[in-house]
């Protein structure tokens, strides 16, 4: 299906555009729209991409937090009837391999997570210069990306709190 391309592109832009901003207190964020809500340290700047794949464009909408010690990163792209009838594994397994590929990443390890009923996989991986930790998440046909990225040996505070926190939402039309 090529999710390979998709998540390739959120992290070449995650670590490209990491400039530390100021930190706030946590605050929870609620997204309707996007069906979720996440607790970050200060509120996300918004963004909407589109992104090729084999089974054609679709919008990325990403929620940015860049920080002295991380960046937290949430992406949303609902694939509509493309994910009917492909198995949700196959798709996550999909995602995690473009990202490794693409910041040319080790794999520290893996695991398949859910969230609710709905399947996901959690990985943690390093290249030469940064940790990253993500869970993946394929609600229908709707792919949630949780990311955290920091230099390598510096993790954050806060990292089970991001995580933990990600809730989904009633999504409103």
């Amino acid at each position: 299906m090529g999710l390979k391309k998709y998540i390739p592109a959120v992290l070449i832009f995650l670590f490209a555009t990491w400039i530390p901003a100021q930190s706030t207190a946590w605050q929870t964020y609620s997204y309707p729209a996007d069906g979720f809500s996440i607790s970050t340290p200060s509120a996300p700047t918004v963004h909407t991409d589109s992104v090729p794949t084999d089974a054609g464009n679709f919008q990325l909408h990403g929620y940015l937090v860049e920080g002295d010690a991380a960046a937290w990163y949430v992406g949303v792209t609902d694939y509509g009837s493309v994910a009917t009838g492909r198995n949700p594994q196959t798709m996550l397994q999909g995602a995690k391999t473009g990202a490794m590929n693409n910041v040319k990443g080790r794999l520290i390890n893996e695991s398949q997570i859910t969230l609710g009923v709905y399947p996901g996989l959690s990985f943690e991986a390093e290249n030469d210069t940064y940790h990253f930790q993500a869970r993946l998440y394929l609600v229908g046909s709707t792919l949630y990306q949780t990311l955290i990225a920091y230099p390598i040996g510096k993790v954050p505070e806060g990292v089970d709190r991001f995580f933990n926190s990600f809730q989904l939402l009633a999504r409103a039309q």
